[in-house]
């Protein structure tokens, strides 16, 4: 008995072995070309998304690329729409009239996302989530802007979400017009499966001539 843990250190090094084994998403990455960035002048700027690659690229006028970041699109039944935009409409703080939670006018009591709700409750008022950095693109909405991103992951609602990091500065050399093109990229093709190692012939062994 004496080789027994006590239950409740049990239980405290299984809960510690439970939370290590859920491993956190990949971090966004991006990547910033300075020269060209200081070079780069907003009348001057497009930008490309594609929603295969989940990879939106800044570029000047020779096409170069001036920032490539991850970013996260439409998730399925919210699919960011493919195409040619301009900017419409470029505000710093935003917050979305769309897609947002409800909290009790009095207590602020969390009354769960709009999404889940038909109608208002009674007596809630409406916070829409943030939206920082915002670039308009289409009348309904659909938009880019800071927000959560993980890797090769669709998570929003139809906007394109871009890291808290590289959005600034991005926004900083588009201006309403800027040229916007969201595009579907091929796949890249499936490498075949590789060969199986060849198993040698036991015959082969058993009349082998000395």
């Amino acid at each position: 008995m004496r080789h027994l843990l006590p239950l409740g250190l049990c239980l405290f090094l299984a809960s510690c072995a439970l939370q290590q084994a859920v491993p956190l998403p990949p971090l966004p990455a991006y990547q910033v070309h300075p020269a060209r960035y200081a070079a780069l002048k907003p009348a001057q700027s497009h930008l490309r998304i594609d929603l295969t690659t989940q990879k939106a690229q800044l570029l000047n006028r020779d096409d170069e690329v001036v920032i490539e970041t991850d970013v996260s699109t439409g998730k399925p039944g919210h699919e960011t729409p493919e195409g040619r935009f301009r900017i419409m409409e470029k505000i710093e703080e935003k917050r979305s009239n769309r897609y947002g939670r409800y909290r009790d006018l009095k207590t602020g009591a969390d009354l769960g996302a709009s999404a889940d709700h038909l109608e208002p409750p009674k007596g809630a008022i409406y916070e829409g989530y943030q939206m920082p950095f915002w670039m308009r693109l289409t009348a309904t909405g659909i938009g880019i802007h800071v927000g959560y991103v993980v890797p090769q992951a669709t998570l929003s609602y139809g906007c394109v979400r871009v890291p808290k990091d590289v959005q600034p500065l991005i926004f900083e050399k588009c201006r309403v017009g800027t040229k916007v093109e969201v595009v579907r990229s091929p796949a890249p093709p499936i490498p075949p499966p590789a060969p199986a190692p060849a198993r040698p012939n036991p015959l082969a062994v058993l009349f082998r001539t000395r």
